[in-house]
């Protein structure tokens, strides 16, 4: 999979065109760093593979998956390439208009919407709500109708596929609260139908993320045909499909998932069925694109482990303790791996840990790391546990770079809270 992080002349690693000390220098640590050159490539392979095998008139719209990272920068340049967006979250719905996507190009997925993000969605004039179970039809018609407006919904089926690299990331199964059943997709466009507030016009699927088998995306697609067959027979309106994401990325050395092939699947059983498409990718487009710089801090000598302590920690990147998830661990400087080491961070927690039996070279405190493919579900899910501020967050393409969020201070995080006067007198 194309990287634009990369060494030249065997020295130290370059973000494209820039060496990582000299962000580090200017920027501090632990940031994040995102190659911009990464993400279009990433793009243009996505909308070059469907329009390579699907006909004309059905290229997918590409809806972003903003919850993967959802930086105003990022947003803003997909946009600019023609990319759609698919939020969870009316927050997410502001930061998407905020970065110029127009709202007809925005779905909203999600198994817990509140009637003012409904509101919100349905004001902007969104593309489409897509509704995962019976109580939300109701609901969206109740906001509609105060509004004096009809809500585009398409129902959310669960095809009990299993799809994800980790059972917290598959969304397919019967026993996930993703979606729903068959019979009861035919159930609510009977209740759709009875609404005068809800104009049900189709179908999404979405079995997954770091889904690495094509066969899993053929046995769910599957599952449709004969479902739109049964609605359209009743009488129902079935004129999109919303097919989800789920395209993996490299964190190892995994065999990636054959495009060419799931796009043949595309074109043989969704593209008969003559239906608008839509896609969510999100970790395929910006993954392997990004990477958090820590600088170390010490390094542990112990009987059985050596650890390099780093100030980056599980606060900025919660992945490997939450999903057990891999990622590569690079010393920025150049050297022969000599050394084995357990990569930490300094938080008060034995789960805050990047990796086990690393092989890097001899690293001493202020030696740089880069903690590779930390481009999805990086900073967006990082926090101040141990009241750490959160990374700054930098674009680089070619050879220019600029700071797109600042790096938190405390004074921000102390700003934010209030005490009480009633609690010092108790």
């Amino acid at each position: 999979m194309k990287t634009h992080f990369h060494r030249k002349d065997d020295s130290q690693i370059y973000a494209e065109d820039v060496p990582l000390s000299v962000l580090a220098k200017e920027f501090g640590t632990p940031s994040y760093i995102y190659c911009l050159s990464t993400i279009k490539a990433q793009y243009e392979t996505l909308s070059s593979t469907f329009a390579e095998i699907l006909p004309k008139d059905r290229q997918p719209l590409l809806c972003y998956a903003c919850k993967a990272n959802s930086n105003k920068a990022i947003l803003s340049a997909l946009r600019s390439w023609g990319a759609g967006l698919e939020i969870v979250s009316g927050n997410e719905l502001v930061r998407g208009v905020n970065a110029g996507f127009d709202p007809d190009r925005i779905v909203f997925t999600g198994v817990g919407k509140t009637d003012g993000e409904i509101e919100a969605a349905l004001k902007s004039g969104i593309h489409q709500i897509n509704v995962e179970s019976i109580f939300e039809i109701s609901q969206i018609n109740e906001v509609a109708k105060k509004l004096g407006m009809v809500a585009k919904v398409v129902f959310r089926l669960n095809p009990d596929v299993s799809g994800g690299g980790h059972s917290k990331i598959s969304t397919g199964r019967k026993r996930d609260k993703f979606g729903l059943s068959a019979n009861r997709v035919v159930q609510a466009y009977d209740i759709a139908d009875t609404l005068d507030h809800i104009d049900a016009v189709g179908l999404s699927m979405h079995i997954g993320s770091q889904v690495f088998e094509v066969s899993a995306f053929e046995r769910a697609f599957r599952k449709l045909p004969e479902l739109v067959q049964t609605l359209r027979g009743k009488g129902h309106n079935v004129s999109r499909l919303d097919i989800g994401g789920g395209f993996p990325i490299q964190y190892s050395d995994e065999s990636l998932l054959d495009l060419k092939a799931y796009a043949e699947w595309v074109r043989d059983i969704i593209v008969p069925l003559e239906t608008e498409i839509i896609m969510e990718p999100g970790r395929f487009l910006v993954g392997n694109a990004g990477g958090l710089l820590t600088r170390v801090i010490s390094v542990k000598e112990t009987d059985e482990i050596d650890f390099l302590i780093t100030d980056g920690a599980m606060n900025d990147l919660i992945r490997p303790t939450l999903y057990d998830a891999f990622h590569g661990i690079e010393a920025v400087k150049h050297g022969e791996p000599s050394k084995t080491y357990s990569v930490t961070g300094p938080v008060c927690e034995s789960g805050d840990m990047f990796g086990h039996d690393r092989k890097l070279p001899d690293m001493v405190a202020g030696d740089l790391c880069l903690i590779k493919s930390a481009g999805a579900y990086g900073f967006c899910m990082a926090s101040n546990y141990n009241s750490r501020v959160l990374p700054a967050e930098i674009l680089v393409y070619g050879d220019k770079y600029q700071l797109i969020r600042p790096r938190q201070t405390l004074e921000d995080i102390l700003n934010a809270e209030k005490v009480p006067e009633w609690v010092e007198n108790l």
